[in-house]
């Protein structure tokens, strides 16, 4: 019987064994990872070392996981396949530049990153003049010029119209870029002085009054501090509760005169207005940490360059002061690194000197070297008829101590001449807040001119 039937079972024995054979090499010829184009493998193992592909245009360059890429790219996406080359969905997360396995199966990834986007690409295409710099001077790229600066921007209202109107939407929404941060952010500058009712005019600090060429009221004469003072409180909203001043010019207020304040009822805190939510442009600044320092007589008041005050400003170069309690002090020199944090404060001195640019040379620009051509800067606050009611605007930078014979507490402002000096910490004068905004704000239209400003997206 098994016979008979021997061929038959041979045969199929046969058939069975082709077919197998064919099953196997189906198998085997099945596309794996690794034949995919432009893919290099490297088993991920419980070390979690992964092979990983940079997306760079058309190109692709292997890294491991040494050698994560930098700050120039941002993750996007990941494709992991098993051993039989099937997709495996959610096989890795990527985040703060490490990759975690998610799954217990050995998988093949590859981590696609692209070219993160400049975020100052949107502003300097919008600059045919070449106001914007090329380079980050201060820490930014900055918008230098005398002329045809298109560096108009909306803030406070998303409506053109409303934002350059002469009789009031100029003097409450218009401000400046004075530049933006290799980060994205933009720095902010407000066209006009503040203006409380008729008032444009405030003290820098009242409560700190002097009189005389040897008066003075701060122990050791290092104080009051920029983020401690009467001006600076009232320009973020918290000025509640201050001791009102005594001085002759003084306005010997303790009001709010920007965040909270009913001028500029768009930027609401959420602190002093009824516990109502912070306003959507409120919100939009940021949070900033102020870094100030005393100039005292290592520079002198003809540099007119940028990069020494920056240096100083920043507490990043040492400077001569007169120290002590008496107008015969000692003289020393020390480095002057203090730091206010809030959202709003003023200009320093090296911001008003790096917005000159006289358009002939490179050389020229954050160099003017003389208050003469410094009048001519887009950033003089009387370059465009505005701000007359005054010859004088506040900055943030104090004078220091700069003779041990006159002894009086100071601080640093701009002239009508285009030149810089000081003055007594009563004194009355004009004030322009500065301020960086979140990197989430976004030029959405305008072409940054006066009739045509920047209105911002966010």
């Amino acid at each position: 019987m098994i016979k008979k039937y021997r061929n038959y079972i041979l045969g199929l024995i046969g058939i069975l064994l082709i077919s197998t054979i064919f099953i196997g090499i189906d198998y085997l010829m099945q596309p794996k990872y690794e034949d995919i184009p432009e893919v290099k493998l490297r088993e991920i193992t419980d070390s979690k070392a992964f092979a990983i592909m940079v997306q760079n245009g058309d190109g692709y360059e292997e890294y491991n996981n040494s050698t994560w890429p930098g700050s120039d790219y941002v993750y996007k996406e990941a494709k992991c396949m098993d051993n039989n080359g099937s997709l495996v969905d959610n096989a890795i997360t990527f985040a703060d530049g490490k990759a975690t396995l998610t799954t217990n199966q050995t998988v093949y990834c590859t981590l696609y990153f692209d070219e993160k986007p400049d975020p100052t690409k949107d502003l300097r295409e919008k600059d045919p003049s070449g106001s914007l710099s090329t380079d980050l001077q201060g820490g930014m790229y900055r918008y230098q010029g005398t002329n045809d600066v298109p560096n108009w921007i909306c803030f406070g209202t998303r409506s053109k119209d409303e934002c350059t109107n002469e009789e009031t939407g100029i003097d409450k929404y218009m401000y400046r870029i004075i530049g933006i941060t290799e980060e994205g952010q933009m720095y902010l500058v407000k066209e006009t002085f503040l203006k409380e009712g008729s008032r444009t005019t405030f003290s820098w600090n009242d409560k700190y009054y002097t009189s005389g060429s040897n008066s003075y009221t701060c122990e050791n004469k290092i104080c009051p501090e920029w983020g401690q003072n009467n001006l600076f409180k009232r320009l973020n909203g918290t000025s509640n509760g201050t001791i009102q001043g005594t001085g002759s010019y003084s306005d010997k207020a303790d009001t709010d005169i920007f965040v909270d304040s009913s001028e500029y009822e768009y930027l609401k805190s959420g602190d002093s207005n009824g516990g109502e939510s912070p306003s959507e442009w409120y919100n939009l600044i940021a949070n900033h940490e102020w870094m100030y320092g005393d100039i005292g007589d290592t520079i002198s008041l003809n540099t007119y360059k940028g990069q020494p005050v920056y240096e100083i400003e920043t507490g990043n170069a040492d400077v001569k002061h007169y120290v002590g309690i008496d107008v015969s002090n000692e003289e020393e020199t020390y480095r002057w690194s203090q730091k206010a944090n809030g959202k709003i404060s003023l200009m320093y001195v090296h911001d008003y000197y790096y917005g000159y640019y006289d358009g002939s040379t490179e050389e020229s620009r954050g160099n003017a070297g003389s208050y003469s051509k410094l009048k001519d800067s887009w950033l003089f606050f009387q370059k465009d008829g505005y701000n007359i009611s005054t010859n004088y605007e506040w900055l943030s930078t104090r004078r220091g101590i700069i003779s041990p014979s006159t002894a009086i507490v100071a601080a640093y402002g701009v002239y009508d001449s285009g030149g810089w000096g000081s003055s007594g910490l009563d004194v009355a004068l004009g004030v322009r807040p500065v301020f960086y905004l979140e990197s989430k704000a976004k030029i959405a239209s305008g072409e940054g001119t006066k009739t045509d400003p920047f209105i911002l997206n966010f």
